[in-house]
């Protein structure tokens, strides 16, 4: 999951690459990421899994690991694996 953050982050962030994409980044003191690359984001994350992120959830999101956590909690884990 981490890695297609990463991929997700690269492609919505200009001048972002994947490396500079690390766990504990802050979306935005970090990788320079402002109101309008958290929307579009949300918009990859939520079309990706094809899950809702509410506004509220997004917003307290700071960080890679807080939404690699979260869409831990809310994306299904795939038929045949551990829930």
């Amino acid at each position: 999951m981490f890695d297609v953050v990463r991929e997700l982050l690269a492609a919505t962030v200009e001048d972002l690459s994947v490396e500079d994409v690390e766990l504990d980044s802050s979306l935005r003191d970090d990788l320079g990421v402002d109101s309008l690359a958290r929307l579009e984001l949300v918009a990859a994350i939520e079309d990706h899994w094809q899950i809702e992120v509410p506004v509220e959830d997004a917003e307290r999101l700071t960080t890679v690991r807080q939404i690699v956590d979260h869409l831990a909690t809310v994306v299904p884990a795939p038929a045949g694996e551990p829930s």
